[in-house]
């Protein structure tokens, strides 16, 4: 052990020795596979915080939600209404505890505006089965939990830092939330964001009521040990049984119960998308490896002498082979720390691209020890595929007529030669790859641009205003707020119009399931749109027939009646769920940009008065009406709040174009990335042929050759490495686009014009990288190439 331990140190020595003497080649390695861990590292380091490793809770392969789901219907549900959470929760047996949590709209009143908060309304035993301890203070006790007891929060870290800014005194601090004056008693840490929440309020449920406004609420569990599948649904069966026969329109006729993991219920939304890029990166740093590995062959063949003199000395294969491994693994560990070096410097840039409220908000982006370990993984890994070319032609090379194969040309057929133009084949393939990738995202992305909105997103305003149940409890009252709210905003000077709506185009809105009188009854569903009477013309939406809701003309309307099925139920309630259709209008993207549109149907807001999402259209720039848009909402309701005042264009920005964009930019760096080292593979190879046939080319230039003939000789060659690697590099396109066609980014499987136009230009590129070899393999002067083979 301990001779090869000094066998292996001096191995290194002489390693680092030969490095620094070629100080260019040991550069020019180090870069090139640098660039690749680099990508591999960054990009993982994203996949391992918001895909792998994103939750902080104790244990939480052992957190599941409760879903309910048809075998005949897409999707499930994992959300009850309080009642039914009891229910569950006092009978199931399966778990050591089960919470409830919702998505909140706070009032917070104080000295200032008043403010919406995030809030999350649970059980008392949150935290304790979610299993991490409070930064500051305590927890709920059951204590908290008593009737008459004193009304608590719980600070989010977030909100506590930007509220109160980190201040430890917040304890003990009264805050009048909803009405209800609660005594903060803890502060979270960073990474427990359990729903995203600025505050955690503790309430305890009772059967028939509604407390503080919460209808339903998502149930969460935590798992005994060692329950399999088959106890879970033989023991949550029953009780869903009895919940469908007291409320039958709450649950589907055929239904199955199970668990849901905390992970795929709580996913990131570009989860998919990360493992792609993961991919692309595992392409670039293949690339790299083939342009090191490349390399090193080279420097192998200029090592012959060297070896030959060692094996003479009697140096074995085995030791000569653990000598260049040994050398790739110095290449790969100096570019393992350059590549973790840049990934830590570039990681601000990546975050930067992540499109907002995409990832898990415990997620916490970083290179941390497990990322570290994988990146020196990595490092080894390429340090093998680097060195095992060069390795394998010298163990299986004839070094005693080494030095007569030195002098043939690479025309001879040798292995070294058909290896490295394999790899620059393989290069141009990977790299042809991300370029159609890249491509293919670009034509997406530009014509998501295009798609006509009808009224201009940079002239829209939006804003939502939250009316708290605890003092608008009816529809009554809510709509007479927004009756007295919208002629206030139409009275603004600069405001051209403003509605009502509880979505929005092109985001989506509520989906129903709905009947029209006289036809087949469906199972698709639509989106209905409760709006007030500007709405479509504040959107830009045209009239197709019949008539808006704006006007009431003295003649019959287009006559059908419509059933929108889901107004009938909670949390809705409607009397009479049947609408009478008097209009059409033309089709509006309301499923995104990337997608058809959606069946839909526009009602008035006066009958439900569940919405809440105020649309202005400015006749200028928003910006100039924002403040008094926002101060009519106040005059109505000095109390109410108002959240999320942004522009159409920005929301856009922000949920339809981030994704596409965070997409775009990383691969189109990686695909060009890969383009660089694939050129300079070709060029290496290309200049090392010039360089192993000069000899040839003075011969050849000496019987007559030209110049032209020499360049055109050697672009020859170039160009059928280049064709080789294009060729290939389509049918991976092709095979890739397959896949990502409709399970990850909707693009198209195969775009002649994208792949045309990047293999077109990686041929010119890389034409140009064998044009300079050319020419200097024009210029040799033939009685000095001839003199040299004496």
């Amino acid at each position: 052990m301990l001779t090869w331990l000094e066998q292996f140190a001096g191995d290194l020595r002489f390693g680092v020795r030969g490095l620094l003497r070629t100080p260019g080649f040991s550069l020019l390695a180090v870069l090139s596979l640098a660039l690749g861990i680099m990508a591999v590292t960054a990009i993982y380091s994203v996949l391992y915080a918001v895909v792998l490793d994103p939750f902080p809770y104790k244990d939480v392969e052992n957190l599941m939600s409760v879903r309910v789901s048809s075998p005949v219907q897409r999707g499930g549900r994992t959300g009850y209404s309080t009642d039914q959470f009891l229910e569950i929760a006092e009978r199931s047996t399966i778990f050591e505890g089960v919470i409830a949590s919702t998505i909140s709209d706070v009032l917070w009143t104080s000295a200032g505006d008043p403010q919406r908060l995030r809030g999350n309304h649970g059980t008392f035993n949150t935290f304790d089965v979610m299993g991490v301890p409070p930064l500051l203070g305590r927890t709920p006790t059951a204590a908290d939990a008593q009737p008459g007891a004193e009304p608590v929060a719980v600070l989010g870290y977030r909100f506590w830092q930007r509220q109160f800014g980190g201040d430890p005194n917040v304890l003990g601090r009264q805050l009048q939330l909803n009405d209800i004056t609660r005594t903060v008693i803890g502060v979270m840490p960073k990474r427990f964001m359990w729903r995203g929440a600025d505050v955690y309020l503790p309430v305890r449920f009772e059967r028939g009521k509604v407390v503080e406004g919460v209808r339903g609420v998502h149930l969460l569990g935590r798992l005994r040990p060692n329950i399999t599948a088959a106890q879970a649904e033989a023991d949550l069966g029953p009780i869903i049984a009895d919940l469908k026969q007291r409320e039958p329109a709450q649950f589907p006729d055929q239904w199955r119960v199970g668990l849901l993991p905390f992970t795929e219920t709580f996913p990131s939304s570009i989860g998919r998308d990360i493992w792609v890029l993961l991919g692309a990166v595992a392409l670039l740093l293949l690339i790299a490896c083939a342009n090191v590995s490349n390399l090193l062959l080279a420097r192998a063949s200029a090592r012959q002498r060297e070896m030959t003199v060692r094996v003479a000395l009697g140096a074995s294969r085995r030791r000569l082979v653990r000598q260049l491994l040994t050398e790739s693994l110095l290449l790969a560990l100096a570019a393992g720390g350059l590549g973790t070096a840049l990934a830590y410097a570039g990681l601000p840039a990546i975050l930067a691209l992540v499109p907002p409220d995409t990832i898990p908000d415990e997620s916490e982006i970083a290179l941390n020890t497990s990322v570290l370990i994988f990146a020196l993984i990595v490092s080894a890994l390429t340090s093998v595929i680097c060195g095992l070319a060069p390795a394998l032609h010298t163990a299986g090379k004839d070094l005693s007529n080494a030095m007569r194969e030195a002098s043939r040309s690479l025309a001879g057929g040798s292995r070294q030669a058909i290896t490295r133009k394999a790899l620059v084949v393989a290069e141009v393939a990977l790299s042809l790859i991300l370029l159609a990738g890249s491509s293919v995202l670009l034509r997406r992305f530009v014509e998501m641009g295009r798609v006509i909105l009808g009224a201009p997103p940079e002239q829209v305003l939006t804003l939502r205003v939250p009316l708290a149940p605890q003092r608008y409890p009816d529809a009554a009252r809510r709509i007479t707020f927004f009756k007295d709210l919208l002629p206030r905003i139409k009275a603004v000077p600069g405001v051209e119009a403003a509605a009502l709506n509880s979505g929005l185009h092109p985001f989506g809105n509520l989906w129903t399931q709905a009947e029209v009188t006289g036809q087949p009854t469906s199972t698709d569903s639509v989106q209905a749109h409760q709006v007030s009477a500007d709405y479509t013309g504040a959107l830009g939406i045209r009239l197709a027939a019949g008539r808006l809701l704006t006007r009431i003309p003295d003649r019959p309307p287009l006559g059908q009646v419509v059933k929108l099925l889901r107004f009938k139920d909670p949390p809705f309630n409607v009397a009479n769920h049947s609408f009478q259709i008097v209009g059409v209008v033309h089709d509006t993207p309301n499923a995104g940009l990337t997608e058809p549109p959606m069946p839909e149907v526009f009602v008035p807001f006066s009958v439900i008065g569940f919405s809440n999402l105020v649309v202005v259209r400015a006749q200028g720039d928003p910006a100039n009406i924002t403040r008094p848009v926002v101060n009519q909402v106040y005059a109505v309701d000095a109390a109410q709040p108002v959240t999320n005042v942004t522009t159409l264009a920005q929301l856009l920005k922000e949920e339809e174009f981030a994704t596409p964009r965070f997409n775009l930019v990383l691969l189109s760096v990686f695909a060009f990335v890969g383009l660089v080292l694939a050129v300079v593979g070709v060029y290496g190879v290309m200049s090392s042929a010039v360089a192993q046939e000069r000899q040839e080319i003075g011969v050849r230039m000496a019987l007559g050759a030209d110049s032209g003939t020499i360049t055109r000789m050697v672009l020859a060659r170039g160009s059928r490495l280049l064709l080789a690697g294009t060729a290939l590099g389509l049918v991976g396109s092709y095979a890739a686009g397959q896949w990502l066609a409709g399970a990850v980014w909707r693009v198209a499987a195969f775009d002649p014009l994208a792949f045309g136009a990047v293999a077109l230009l990686l041929m010119l590129v890389g034409l140009q990288a064998c044009y300079w070899p050319a020419r200097r393999a024009a210029r040799i002067d033939p009685l000095i190439a001839i003199r040299e083979t004496q």
